[in-house]
């Protein structure tokens, strides 16, 4: 019996790793230690260093395939690959402009001091062709000619004079014909006479 226990004992104390080296019951402890110590400071450092490497190439290589990629694309060399896309055509019939000419609108403009003024306009209204009928209507033109009078009204007369003021003035009176004549929309709007006094 003396002799299994010696065997059981010399059994204990060496053991032979995968190499063929031996060591003693011990010397794996220590080993094992080491491997579960937790990592330095230093070996944070490094892996975190690491870690920022990957990513920053990372991006660093989708930025440049995305860079090419639309630098490609801008000088026309993805057509070559891709092929051309296709381009669909629309046609719009909007039918012909025909113009229409308003009655001759006289009102007295917003008196300013002393003296008043007057103005003189006779208007010509384009619209589509389609549109026509909206303008020839007679109640739509008597509200046409009213709002224009009413707006008229409103304004004085350095608000009409010169270049600036007629331009206004007819980017007013479009304003206040399509609201008028609304769904309808006239194009634009001529002046045959504008006279002011």
């Amino acid at each position: 019996m003396a002799d299994q226990n010696d065997e059981i004992e010399e059994d204990e104390e060496d053991y032979e790793d995968e190499d063929g080296e031996e060591y003693e019951d011990g010397e794996d402890e220590d080993w094992e230690d080491e491997e579960d110590a937790a990592p330095t400071e230093e070996e944070l450092k490094a892996a975190r260093k690491k870690k920022l490497l990957k990513i920053v190439a990372a991006a660093g290589v989708v930025l440049l395939l995305g860079g090419g990629g639309f630098a490609a694309h801008l000088f026309g060399l993805t057509e070559a690959v891709f092929g051309k896309s296709a381009i669909t055509e629309v046609t719009l019939e909007l039918g012909k402009p025909v113009t229409h000419t308003l009655p001759e609108i006289r009102t007295d403009l917003k008196k300013v001091g002393r003296r008043g003024h007057f103005i003189k306009l006779n208007l010509i209204v384009q619209v589509n062709e389609t549109d026509l009928p909206a303008l020839q209507d007679e109640t739509r033109m008597a509200l046409v000619v009213d709002n224009i009078k009413t707006h008229l009204r409103d304004l004085e007369y350095k608000d009409v004079i010169g270049k600036e003021g007629s331009e206004r003035l007819r980017f007013e009176l479009l304003n206040v014909i399509n609201f008028a004549i609304a769904p309808v929309q006239a194009h634009t709007v001529l002046f045959k006479d504008l006279i002011i006094q």
